[in-house]
C-alpha cells in the first residue's frame, strides 16, 4: 500500500511539474517582444595584424633545438636526468628555496602511481618525478611538496617517516 501511494504521489509530483513549464507556453500569445540592434560597425572585427607586412619573429626553433641537445632519446634532461616536464628533485644546498619530501623510488611505475594516490587520499600533495640514474634504469620517484619552509619540510618528513615506515629524505624541488 505504501509504495502504491509513493508512485501516485510521485506520479502527480511529475505532472504538476509539466503542467507549470509547459502551460505558459501554450498561453503565451506573442511571446518576448523585439529588441532593436545597433547595427554593426563595418570594420569590425579590426585587423589583426594592420600595419605588418611580415610575420613577427621568434625565437621558437632555437628554444625547441636548445631542448632537443639538452634531452635523450627518451625524453630525460641529461644533467639532471629527470623527465622533461616534471619536477626535479635534487640534494639541497643553501641556494635551495623549495623543498620536497621524497618517500620512495619504485622500478615499476604502477607502484609509484598507487603509493601516489595513496598520499592524496591520506591529504598530501604528492606527486611523481621520473629519474634514469643510469641508461638502462628508470625511478619514478614519489614525493610529497612542494614547501617553501625548510622546517616544515623536516616535520613533515618526520611525520611522514612514521606513518608511513619508510625513510623520508629532504629534497630540494625544482622545475
Amino acid at each position: 500500500m505504501i509504495a502504491r501511494t509513493r508512485h501516485r504521489l510521485t506520479g502527480t509530483l511529475f505532472l504538476l511539474a509539466l503542467t507549470v513549464i509547459f502551460l505558459p507556453i501554450l498561453f503565451d500569445r506573442d511571446g518576448a517582444p523585439p529588441v532593436q540592434l545597433s547595427p554593426i560597425d563595418e570594420d569590425y572585427p579590426p585587423p589583426l595584424l594592420e600595419g605588418l607586412d611580415r610575420v613577427p619573429e621568434s625565437d621558437f626553433a632555437v628554444r625547441v633545438q636548445d631542448l632537443r641537445e639538452k634531452a635523450d632519446a627518451e625524453g630525460f634532461h641529461r644533467q639532471t636526468k629527470t623527465k622533461i616536464g616534471e619536477p626535479v628533485l635534487s640534494d639541497a644546498d643553501e641556494r635551495t628555496d623549495a623543498w620536497a619530501v621524497q618517500l620512495a623510488s619504485f622500478a615499476d611505475p604502477e607502484k609509484a602511481r598507487a603509493f601516489r594516490d595513496r598520499l592524496r587520499a591520506d591529504g598530501f600533495e604528492s606527486f611523481i618525478s621520473s629519474y634514469k640514474p643510469r641508461q638502462d634504469v628508470i625511478l619514478s620517484r614519489v614525493a610529497v611538496g612542494p614547501l617553501l619552509n625548510r622546517e616544515r619540510a623536516a616535520q613533515l618528513a618526520e611525520e611522514l617517516s612514521t606513518k608511513y615506515a619508510l625513510e623520508a629524505r629532504l629534497m630540494a624541488f625544482g622545475t
